[in-house]
């Protein structure tokens, strides 16, 4: 008679039997279902690229881009501007400009700059969009613009890119021959757009029966500020929104103000053509990178303003897309099959 102790061992056995069993019921449930889709048995289509269907598009895509590149070449040259550089102009500077024709239209006044990297890292992320929309104690990612070092006030607006804004200021006058010099007016109407205007910069509130400097009172201006922001505006000032959005690449401009064509009937149809006096006050650095500073005057036209690469680059695809087409049909007829070779072929293969 065996031991007591050997019955258990084969029910354990036996159990773990049933066991290994039900796993292998479990794996083969979840076997995914014999469909089309699970089983990736779906049609498929496949493009086959042969000469009749290369040659032709290669011909398509030249006949489109040459166009096209046609319209944006011509839309970019009909564009005026003029530029004049006045990085190692001593203030006051006064320069004199002469347009050689009339800028009819709106007429757009520019600064641009050279060999400035606003798309660093660390100078694109030293900004806290919240501070922008009005809670000023929210100054993270600003660092080290963010405290004030001897009062340890939050700075607003806070960053690397508030701190060194623009601050060139122009002044632009037309004097016609025989007559007496007229200030260009201009405007901030149209300067920033709409999406910067309505949701990524509000002033804080203003406390009843005060100023937008006693919403600031807690804060302190950023160290390359000459003034507060609240005597400028606050976080709503044109010139500080245009700043903020960064530019992509070393050599940009960015929009200072558009030519009041309704203040003074002599510019109602934009700036005539003649002598005019720029009056710059030079203050922001750029020398000491090797930068460089202009004043741009320009119209535009339904493609924006002057700028012939893009309508080159369509020519060029396109020329390009014609001269393979040529090439292609060339070793086509010279060394290509035609179709009744391809289906001799076929057949014998089978």
């Amino acid at each position: 008679m065996p031991p007591r102790d050997a019955v258990p061992t084969s029910t354990q056995l036996s159990g773990s039997a049933s066991d290994g069993v039900q796993n292998d019921t479990k794996v083969l449930k979840n076997r995914p279902k014999a469909s089309a889709l699970r089983q990736q048995k779906l049609p498929a289509w496949q493009p086959i690229l042969t000469a009749t269907t290369v040659i032709p598009t290669v011909f398509v895509i030249g006949a489109v881009f040459l166009p096209i590149g046609v319209f944006l070449f011509i839309a970019s040259d009909a564009v005026s501007e003029f530029s004049i550089e006045y990085t190692s102009c001593s203030t006051p500077c006064n320069l004199q400009i002469n347009l050689p024709n009339a800028f009819d239209g709106d007429v757009y006044l520019y600064y641009n700059l050279e060999n400035y990297y606003q798309n660093h890292r660390r100078y694109v992320k030293s900004r806290n969009d919240q501070q922008y929309l009005g809670d000023l104690t929210n100054v993270r990612d600003c660092a080290p613009f963010d405290y004030d070092p001897a009062t340890k006030k939050p700075i607003a607006p806070c960053g690397a890119i508030a701190n060194s804004i623009f601050n060139d200021t122009f002044q632009l006058t037309y004097q016609p021959s025989g007559g007496f010099p007229t200030l260009v007016p201009v405007t901030t109407e149209g300067v920033i757009w709409n999406v910067d205007k309505d949701r990524k910069f509000k002033n804080p509130a203003i406390p009843q029966g005060g100023n937008l400097c006693d919403a600031f009172k807690d804060t302190v201006k950023p160290p390359n500020w000459p003034m507060n922001p609240c005597d400028m505006g606050g976080f709503e000032n044109v010139d500080f929104i245009v700043w903020m959005r960064t530019a992509a690449l070393p050599y940009f401009k960015k929009l200072w103000r558009i030519v009041n064509r309704s203040e003074n009937s002599v510019f109602a149809n934009g700036l005539p053509m003649g002598t005019y006096v720029l009056s710059v006050n030079n203050n922001y650095p750029v020398q000491s990178f090797g930068g460089k500073k202009y004043f741009v005057i320009s119209t535009t036209s339904w493609a924006g303003g002057k700028n012939s690469f893009l309508g080159i680059a369509y020519l060029v695809v396109g020329c390009l897309a014609i001269v393979l087409g040529v090439v292609f049909v060339f070793i086509h007829l010279k060394f290509g099959h035609s179709i009744n070779e391809l289906s001799n072929v076929s057949e014998i293969h089978h």
